[in-house]
Parts: structure tokens; C-alpha cells; sequence
């Protein structure tokens, strides 16, 4: 059982994931989740509302079946290149490092920040990171 907490754990601070491995997570956001499940852990527990929630899906993995799937998402999907600059912005990367990273120029990455900006009602990037962890909550386009 892995625990995401800080949230972004379960993303980048266990690489590779142990096999086979539960991830319990507070972080409800979709586009964190979908992440996650790229992961393809052998099950992502939600919010868990009790411990026995938990033992529950501890036994079910232990049998080899898989726990949870991936998020609907509630607006226009990020491109997977989108995603890829969010979630390396949320890690804290600076958009040059961010350019370096993904191999294209600063301008790009800039282009990506305006399009997620969009997509994601958020107004600054900064609101893209708390989105993407959780601690902010999506809006509703008006």
C-alpha cells in the first residue's frame, strides 16, 4: 500500500511504483488521477472514508483484481503533452526547466500554460498547480 501523502507522492516520489501496489489518495482532482493511473497501480482507493474501506481493498488486490478506474473528466481533456508540463509545473519545474525537460522552446511551454489556463478556468499558473493537487477547487465555466 502505497499512501499519497504529501499528495504528489504516489506521482513522483516512487519511481517505479512497488508491485502490486494500492494507492490511497486524497486527492480527488481528475486530470491528478488520470495521471496516477498511468501508473498502473493495482488499484487507486479514493478518499477512503474508513479503514475498513482500506482493508477491503487490500484483500481485493491481494486476490489480483483491480481496484477503482480512471476519472470521467468534467471539461475539454488536456493533450497528453498538456498534462505532461502540469504535472512537471506542479513538481515545482520552472518553464525553462520545463523546456529543457520536454526537448522544445520556452515559448511552447508558454503556449501550453495559455491553453491549460483555458481549459482549466484557472487564472495564473500557480492556480494550475493547486488545481492539479487538489487544494483549489474547479470551477464551473459561466
Amino acid at each position: 500500500m502505497v499512501v499519497d501523502q504529501p499528495t504528489g507522492y504516489a506521482l513522483w516520489g516512487l519511481d517505479p511504483l512497488p508491485a502490486p501496489a494500492l494507492v490511497v489518495t486524497f486527492n480527488p482532482y481528475p486530470l491528478y488521477l488520470l495521471d496516477l493511473f498511468e501508473r498502473k497501480p493495482a488499484g487507486v482507493l479514493i478518499m477512503p472514508r474508513s479503514l475498513s474501506e482500506i482493508r477491503a481493498a487490500l484483500d481485493l488486490v491481494a486476490m489480483g483484481r483491480r481496484v477503482g478506474s480512471p476519472p470521467t473528466v468534467p471539461f475539454d481533456l488536456p493533450t497528453r503533452r498538456e498534462r505532461q508540463v502540469l504535472h512537471l509545473l506542479a513538481q515545482g519545474l520552472c518553464s525553462d526547466e520545463i523546456a529543457r525537460r520536454l526537448e522544445v522552446k520556452r515559448d511552447t511551454i508558454y503556449t501550453y500554460f495559455q491553453a491549460l489556463r483555458e481549459k482549466l478556468l484557472a487564472e495564473s499558473q500557480h492556480e494550475l498547480v493547486l488545481r492539479y493537487l487538489g487544494i483549489a477547487p474547479l470551477r464551473n465555466p459561466e
